[in-house]
C-alpha cells in the first residue's frame, strides 16, 4: 500500500490540476484529463503491487475526485462567463430605447417602400406613358387609376401617420385585389392556396407588390405570370415577368427608392417568417420566389445529454457516492468477503443510492424517495443474513447523500411541493433512526433508541432542508429583480419608440401625404400632368424620408434575441426565426447575440443568413462557418454557456444554448 504523504499530497495535486484544466478549457479537453488521470491511477496502483480489489477502489476514489473536481472548474467557469454576460447585458441596456427606435425607423422605411412608394411610382409611371402616347383612352384610363391609387396610397399613409393598424387580418385575398387593381394588361394570376396565417400573408402581398412594381418600373409592356400555390407544408409565392421596353424618358421617376433596399427589406420580412426568398434573372426575364412554412418550426430540439452544464455537476454528485460507498468498502479490510453473493446484493444497492444524486434538480422528492428505499431492503438482507453490512453504518457513511437531496428540495423543488420538505426531513430522520437502533451496538429498548436517533438525524436534515430554501428564495428574488429591470427598460423603450414614430409621422403629413391628395384631386379634375408633377413631388418627399429612416444610429445593437436582427441588417445580412421569439436569461440572450456575430462577420455578403430558434429548453443559432479560428471562438462561447457547437451541413454551424436549471 501507498504510505506516508503520497496518500494525500499526490491526489490533491492531482484534483488541482483537474480544476484548473476545467475552468481554463473546454469540456471535452478537461474529460480528457479526467480521463488521463484516472488512467495513471489504475496503472500506479497496479505497477506497485496492489491487489485487483484495491486498484478497483483506488481508480475508483480517484473518479469520484477528478468528477468533482471537474465539475467545480465547469461551475467556475460558466459562473464567470454568465457574470460577465449579464454586466454587459446590463451596461447595454442605456442604448436599448436608442436601437429600438432605429429599428422602428427600418420597419417604417420598409412599409413606405412596400406601400405608399410603390403606388406613387405605379402612378407616375402610368401618367408618363400615357402622357408620351397622347391616346385619350389611355390618358382617361390613367387618370382613373391614379385617382383609385392615390386614394390608396392616402388611406395608407393616413395608417401609417397615426398609427393606426387597420381593419381586418391580412389574408391571401389581399393578393386578389392587389393583382386585380394592377394597371398592367399582361398579367397573368393563379392562386391554389386557400389560407394562410395572417403575418404570412401580409408578407406575401409584400413581395408580389415588390416584383410587380419593380416589373412596370424596369421592364414595362412585358408579360407577368403570378403564382400563389400551397405546397406540402409550405407556401410558394412565384412572380417572373419577361422582358419589356423601360420607360427611359421617366428613368427618374423613382430613382433612390431602389437600389436594393427593397429585396433586401423582403428577404428580412421572409426570413422573419422562417422561409426563404430567391430573385434573380431566368430564361424569359426576371423571376422573384418566396416560400413560408406553414407548420411550426421550433427548431431542433437539444437531444443529447448536456453534459457541460449544470446536469454534470449532479452527475459529479452520483459519480462521488459511487466511488465513497463502493470504493472505500472495497479498501476498507474489514469488509467481510466470504458471504456469497453479498457483493452482488450490496454494490446494486450502492448503485441505487447514488444515482438519484444526477437527479436532485429535475425531480428532488422522487430522488429522495430512491435513495431512501435502499435501506428498508439493506435492513431486510441483514435480518435474512444475505449481508453482513449493518444499514446503521452505510446511512452514517452516506448520510451527506441525504443531506443533499433534501437541500434540492428546499432551493429546486417546486414552490406548491415545498410544504413536503417538513415531511422529506421526517422521513429522513425515522428511516435514519430506524436504520442506527437496528445497529449491533445498540441494546435496551430499540423502540425508544429509534425515536432518539431519529430526532438527532432531524436536526441536520432540517438544517440542510432550511439552507435549500434560504438559496431557492434569494434565486427567485434575483430572478424578480432581472425581471422588474426588463419590465421597466421596456416600458422605456416603447416610450422612445412611440416618440420617435410620431415625429416621424408629423414629417410624413407636411409632405407625401399632402401630395398623395393632391393627386387625387387632379385626378378626379382629369389634369393628369398635375398627377405626374404631384407623383414625382411625392416620390421625392418618399425618397428624403426613405433617407432618414435608413440612416443608422452611432450606436452598437444591444446583445440580445432581438438586437440580432439589427446586426444582421449592419453586416447586410438576413435572420430567420423559426418558432415564435420568446425573452431568454441574459447570459443566453448575450450568448446567442455573440455567435450570431461572429457568424455574420467571418463569412462573405451572400452567405449571411443567420437562423435563431426559440425553444423553452433553449436558443439555437445557426448560420455558416466563420472559419478555423471562427469556429474556435464559437466553440469557447458555447463552451461557457454550458452549450455545445454541431456541424449541420453545407458549411453551416449550429450552436445550442441550453437554459440550464436554476
Amino acid at each position: 500500500m501507498l504510505s506516508g504523504w503520497l496518500w494525500w499530497v499526490v491526489p490533491l495535486i492531482v484534483t488541482v490540476a483537474l480544476y484548473g484544466l476545467a475552468l481554463r478549457q473546454t469540456a471535452g479537453v478537461a474529460a480528457g484529463g479526467v480521463v488521463v488521470a484516472l488512467v495513471l491511477t489504475a496503472g500506479t496502483a497496479s505497477v506497485l503491487g496492489e491487489s485487483p480489489r484495491s486498484v478497483t477502489g483506488v481508480t475508483l476514489l480517484a473518479a469520484g475526485l477528478a468528477a468533482v473536481a471537474w465539475a467545480l472548474g465547469r461551475a467556475r467557469r460558466r459562473g464567470r462567463a454568465k457574470r460577465r454576460a449579464v454586466a454587459v447585458f446590463r451596461a447595454a441596456s442605456p442604448d436599448v430605447p436608442a436601437v429600438a427606435a432605429e429599428a422602428e425607423r427600418h420597419r417604417l422605411a420598409a412599409e413606405l417602400h412596400d406601400t405608399a412608394a410603390h403606388r406613387l411610382t405605379g402612378i407616375a409611371v402610368g401618367a408618363a406613358s400615357a402622357l408620351r402616347l397622347a391616346d385619350p383612352a389611355l390618358v382617361a384610363e390613367a387618370a382613373r387609376y391614379a385617382a383609385e391609387t392615390g386614394r390608396l396610397a392616402t388611406r395608407e399613409l393616413e395608417r401609417l401617420t397615426t398609427g393606426d393598424i387597420g381593419t381586418g387580418l391580412p389574408d391571401l385575398a389581399d393578393v386578389d385585389t392587389l393583382v386585380a387593381a394592377w394597371p398592367e394588361p399582361r398579367l397573368t394570376y393563379r392562386r391554389t392556396a386557400g389560407s394562410a396565417p395572417p403575418e404570412i400573408a401580409a408578407v406575401a402581398c409584400r413581395v408580389v407588390r415588390e416584383a410587380l412594381t419593380n416589373a412596370l418600373r424596369y421592364a414595362p409592356g412585358g408579360a407577368v405570370r403570378v403564382g400563389v400555390d400551397r405546397e406540402p407544408g409550405r407556401l410558394v409565392v412565384t412572380i417572373v415577368n419577361d422582358s419589356g421596353e423601360p420607360v427611359v424618358d421617366d428613368a427618374d421617376v423613382a430613382r433612390g427608392l431602389g437600389g436594393g433596399y427593397g429585396l433586401a427589406g423582403l428577404r428580412t420580412a421572409v426570413a422573419a417568417c422562417g422561409g426563404f426568398l430567391s430573385a434573380g434573372p431566368d430564361d424569359r426575364g426576371w423571376a422573384v420566389r418566396a416560400e413560408f412554412p406553414l407548420t411550426p418550426d421550433e427548431g431542433p430540439a437539444s437531444t443529447s445529454y448536456e453534459w457541460r452544464g449544470r446536469q454534470a455537476s449532479d452527475a459529479a454528485l452520483a459519480i462521488l457516492a459511487v466511488a465513497l460507498s463502493i470504493g472505500t468498502s472495497l479498501l476498507t479490510a474489514d469488509t467481510p468477503e466470504s458471504l456469497p453473493g453479498e457483493a452482488a446484493l450490496l454494490v446494486p444497492l450502492f448503485l441505487a443510492h447514488a444515482l438519484p444524486l444526477g437527479l436532485r434538480r429535475r425531480a428532488p422528492l422522487l430522488s429522495l424517495a430512491a435513495a431512501l428505499s435502499v435501506y428498508p431492503v439493506l435492513l431486510a438482507a441483514g435480518l435474512f443474513g444475505w449481508t453482513k453490512q449493518p444499514a446503521g453504518d452505510v446511512f452514517l457513511w452516506c448520510l451527506w447523500v441525504e443531506l443533499a437531496l433534501l437541500y434540492a428540495v428546499g432551493a429546486y423543488g417546486p414552490r406548491a411541493r415545498r410544504r413536503w420538505g417538513a415531511l422529506a426531513t421526517a422521513a429522513v430522520g425515522a428511516t435514519g433512526g430506524l436504520a442506527l437502533a437496528c445497529g449491533p451496538g445498540i441494546v435496551g429498548d430499540r423502540v425508544a433508541a429509534w425515536a432518539v436517533l431519529a430526532l438527532g438525524v432531524a436536526v441536520p436534515s432540517a438544517m440542510a432542508w432550511a439552507l435549500g430554501l434560504t438559496v431557492g428564495s434569494r434565486r427567485a428574488r434575483r430572478h424578480a429583480a432581472v425581471a422588474g429591470e426588463r419590465d421597466l427598460l421596456g416600458r422605456e423603450t416603447a416610450t422612445v419608440v412611440l416618440a420617435e414614430r410620431n415625429r416621424l409621422a408629423a414629417g410624413l403629413r407636411r409632405t407625401a401625404l399632402r401630395h398623395a391628395r393632391a393627386i387625387v384631386v387632379a385626378a378626379d379634375a382629369g389634369r393628369l400632368d398635375s398627377v405626374l408633377a404631384e407623383a414625382r413631388a411625392g416620390l421625392a418627399a418618399l425618397r428624403e424620408s426613405l433617407g432618414e429612416l435608413r440612416r443608422q444610429s452611432g450606436d452598437d445593437p444591444p446583445p440580445t434575441i432581438a438586437g440580432i436582427a439589427l446586426l444582421a441588417v449592419r453586416h447586410q445580412g438576413t435572420v430567420r426565426y423559426a418558432g415564435a421569439r420568446r425573452e431568454a436569461s441574459p447570459s443566453v440572450e448575450v450568448a446567442a447575440f455573440r455567435a450570431a456575430e461572429v457568424m455574420l462577420r467571418g463569412c462573405t455578403r451572400d452567405e449571411r443568413e443567420i437562423t435563431v430558434a426559440c425553444r423553452a429548453d433553449g436558443v439555437a443559432v445557426s448560420g455558416p462557418s466563420a472559419g478555423t479560428g471562427g469556429d474556435r471562438r464559437l466553440r469557447a462561447l458555447a463552451d461557457a454557456a454550458g452549450g455545445s457547437v454541431s456541424d449541420a451541413g453545407d458549411g453551416m454551424v449550429r450552436v445550442w444554448l441550453p437554459e440550464v436549471l436554476p
